[in-house]
């Protein structure tokens, strides 16, 4: 592959920049790279017709009563001519495409970070999502937010709106929850041999980090500033830290 092929990066807009953990996963990895690319974003109801007229194949089917449907995402990547889609395929790309930048799978830590990556699925991304998805809509275009409303109100059988309003008894559950699921994962933070710097395994993030630190950008777009204020301080302020350490790598080119 020519490194001066051009490459295009599909992403959904909001009003507050780019939001989707699956889209900064891969995103991060770009920017940690410094590769030159370009973001072309779309609307959640130009997702599929627009996949569609490129090549891009569906990433999985869509959730039940809709399983009989293709389900087309973000990101995607286009370049020297191929189509990637999904982000772990697009990290796989970057990491054979451009072998000389920085790494985030260091050479036998692939297995366990991908490991570390369901393990944050289970006990972090799962048990805050009644209040993530509730906060997508607002922050979308009209069209993107009604698409966004009904289908998930589909998928899960309740309106968004009603799943952690403000105030609520079951927000501050799930609030309570997400807090004990980041304690365990700062406790394996802790025990990083080199803390020099908050990154895993050294001076620059890896997968792993990149794992949390979608997460915080998909968090950060979805609740209020307050809440956002208040779990920077979690755990000694390493959420915030880890944050913002990140901020050479949040460029949304």
């Amino acid at each position: 592959m020519s490194k001066d092929a051009a490459i295009t990066f599909y992403d959904i807009p909001s009003s507050r920049g780019a939001w989707s953990p699956n889209t900064w996963r891969a995103r991060f990895v770009l920017n940690l790279k410094k590769i030159p690319y370009t973001t072309h974003w779309l609307n959640y109801p130009e997702i599929e017709p627009f996949m569609k007229s490129i090549g891009a194949k569906p990433t999985d089917k869509k959730p039940a009563p809709d399983d009989n449907e293709d389900w087309y995402t973000c990101p995607v990547l286009s370049v020297d001519g191929k189509i990637i889609e999904d982000s772990l395929a697009i990290i796989d790309y970057l990491e054979t495409a451009y072998p000389d930048t920085p790494r985030v799978y260091p050479h036998g830590t692939k297995a366990l970070q991908l490991a570390f990556g369901k393990w944050w699925l289970a006990n972090i991304f799962m048990p805050s999502l009644r209040i993530l998805l509730p906060g997508v809509p607002p922050i979308l275009d009209p069209a993107g937010a009604e698409y966004f409303h009904s289908s998930r109100a589909r998928w899960y059988g309740q309106p968004l709106p009603e799943w952690t309003p403000a105030g609520s008894d079951e927000r501050a559950k799930v609030w309570q929850a997400t807090k004990e699921g980041l304690a365990k994962a700062s406790e394996l933070y802790t025990k990083r041999e080199d803390t020099t710097s908050v990154w895993l395994t050294g001076a620059t993030p890896v997968y792993a980090d990149i794992v949390a630190l979608s997460w915080l950008a998909f968090i950060k777009a979805a609740v209020t500033e307050k809440e956002w204020e208040e779990l920077r301080t979690w755990d000694d302020g390493f959420w915030g830290k880890l944050w913002d350490a990140s901020a050479p790598y949040r460029s949304e080119q």
